[in-house]
């Protein structure tokens, strides 16, 4: 038994529950799952960056989450029969997940044509990305763009519905989207930054020409494939995230660099500019990042990460602060302070008691270029100074306002991924199926959890 210590996450080696012998192709599947957890485990354990008990555990919750994010792409592994699933959930959050999105994946075939439709919704940003090489964050020359549709390209009806056809040739009329060759997956973005007044849209995806269920058989063939690709997406993963957290901490502690524009890799907006860099703090100390308001940017975010690029539990913390949210001071500068500790001010990012990691910051849909003059500038002082370091009007939070904020943070959180993924009880119903064919319990059942607890 291989055991993470977590409630939810337990791996065991049990003699098929029916007493009948497995498929022996499927049993292999499912023994190569359980190794390719166990490795991932030593890469994330062995990391330079684990330091005590607390990087352990954030370490474990890392692994947890790539498990499940791997077993739910691999149920949808099935080009014939696509589901546009919400991925990942808030008790994912891997690769800088964006607290201010609602992200979809499908997983695709560039042989095949699909159509996605939907309701635009009103969320600030709307943007579907194809890649190619495999899911984002499955190594290093995955999650390439190959195509990409934008709200410039969209021409929704006077409902807000739209349709977006997937070929490798242009269609009659309508909007459309390239499959070029080797494009394997899709990934959609809805961004909000008025987290009150913007209101989600629906979205899903239909192969051309195929069945219009997505119910796809599960067969022990089918899921000994689904078993094998969640078990390379787990060790890919895990690699992958470890050697990045590693690059940022070379760049010596409490560094921030960029601003960069994108170039579609990894999965990032190709209408992004970044910024990456990390933190390392004492208990006592915050981090105070500058940075010049670009309020020319549709939209623009900051936030804190584990060392693993695990974005912090961002349901009941203010890990993250976009520019709706954020407080301007009278000189255009964006003061953030980074701490254990809330010190009482409007920009606070909650590291939530995590010492040292990874820290993000995106604009998109920018007009012309930032410029180094929207390069950040970091200081380290003690928590008991954070006053004194910033503009004398700067408004001072209470701990009762604070509550409230975090409490309203935690609603619209639960309103906005609440049945937001009409696709789950198919998902569902193939991992209830794949588990009785496997005999065996299966470790990533816990991405039927609504994600919404801390």
């Amino acid at each position: 038994m291989l055991a993470l210590g977590l409630a939810v996450f337990v791996v065991a080696s049990e003699a098929p529950a029916n007493g009948a012998k497995n498929d022996a192709a499927l049993e292999a599947s499912y023994q190569r799952y359980l190794t390719a957890i166990r490795t991932a485990r030593n890469t994330i354990q062995s990391s330079p960056l684990i330091r005590d008990a607390a990087d352990r555990a954030q370490g474990d919750s890392f692994l947890k989450g790539i498990v499940d994010y791997s077993l739910a792409a691999a149920l949808d592994l099935t080009p014939d029969h696509p589901l546009l699933e919400a991925l990942p959930r808030p008790n994912e959050r891997e690769g800088f997940n964006n607290p201010d999105n609602l992200y979809y994946v499908a997983r695709v075939s560039d042989q095949g044509s699909y159509r996605i439709t939907g309701t635009r919704g009103t969320s600030t940003g709307f943007l579907v990305q194809a890649f190619s090489h495999g899911l984002p964050g499955y190594g290093t020359a995955a999650g390439a763009t190959t195509a990409s549709v934008a709200d410039t390209d969209l021409h929704p009806a006077a409902d807000g519905s739209f349709s977006i056809t997937l070929s490798a040739q242009r269609p009659a009329k309508g909007d459309w989207m390239q499959l070029a060759p080797g494009t394997d997956n899709l990934l959609v973005r809805f961004s909000f930054l008025d987290w009150q007044q913007e209101k989600r849209g629906s979205i899903k995806i239909t192969r051309i020409g195929g069945s219009p269920s997505n119910r796809a058989a599960m067969t022990p063939v089918v899921a000994a494939a689904m078993l094998d690709d969640a078990a390379q997406g787990i060790q890919l993963q895990a690699q992958f995230y470890r050697d990045q957290g590693v690059a940022l901490s070379s760049l010596g502690a409490n560094k921030l660099i960029g601003p960069r524009q994108a170039q579609g890799q990894q999965g990032t907006n190709v209408q992004q500019w970044n910024l990456t860099g990390n933190y390392d703090l004492a208990a006592d100390q915050a981090l105070l990042v500058t940075i010049k308001d670009a309020p020319q940017a549709k939209y623009s975010g900051f936030m804190a990460a584990t060392p693993f690029l695990d974005t912090l539990e961002f349901v009941h913390h203010q890990v993250s602060l976009n520019h709706d949210q954020v407080h301007v001071d009278s000189d255009g500068n964006i003061r953030y302070v980074l701490s254990a500790q809330d010190p009482g001010v409007p920009n606070w990012i909650d590291t939530t008691g995590q010492l040292h990691g990874t820290i993000f910051g995106r604009w998109q849909e920018v007009p012309g270029v930032l410029g180094p003059e929207y390069a950040p500038t970091l200081t380290v002082l003690p928590l008991s100074g954070v006053r004194a370091a910033l503009p004398p009007d700067t408004p001072t939070v209470t701990r009762a306002q604070r509550a409230a904020q975090l409490a309203q943070r935690q609603r619209l959180l639960q309103a906005r991924f609440t049945g937001a993924d009409p696709k789950r009880s198919e998902l569902l119903r193939r991992f209830t199926k794949m588990q009785a064919l496997v005999g065996h319990k299966i470790a990533g059942q816990s991405l039927f959890d609504t994600g919404l607890r801390g």
